[in-house]
């Protein structure tokens, strides 16, 4: 039993760490820890408005899924990513720069899924 109790506690720490996680190996190196932006990257504080509106939030998630072209080069999809993992990460980022929005939720993002764009595609709307 206390065995149990051990193991169940180590996979909920590493559930609530485990975005933080993903955020340091797939995010972080380009945009920040904190989403401030690392050279020649950006920070990605211009996307707090996103947050708030359906378009914003469908771009956000297209990011995220289907990569996306811009002036410091290709940002890479992550088409392979769980719906909940994309979810998680995003609302992860909506922490960072204490955006204002409903959390994004796994049906969103499948959602979204299937459409086959392009990074060249992905457009800021």
């Amino acid at each position: 039993m206390k065995r149990a109790l051990v193991l169940l506690a180590f996979l909920g720490l590493g559930l609530a760490q485990g975005v933080e996680v993903l955020w340091g190996r797939t995010c972080a190196q380009c945009h920040g820890e904190k989403a401030q932006g690392v050279r020649p990257y950006p920070g990605l504080a211009s996307s707090i408005p996103l947050f708030a509106t359906p378009e914003g939030r469908r771009y956000l998630v297209w990011v995220v899924l289907y990569g996306k072209k811009g002036e410091a080069g290709l940002m890479p999809g992550f088409y392979q990513f769980k719906d909940e993992e994309v979810a998680r990460l995003l609302n992860h980022l909506k922490d960072l720069l204490r955006a204002k929005g409903d959390p994004f939720g796994p049906e969103e993002v499948a959602r979204e899924r299937g459409k086959n764009l392009t990074p060249d595609a992905v457009k800021r709307p």
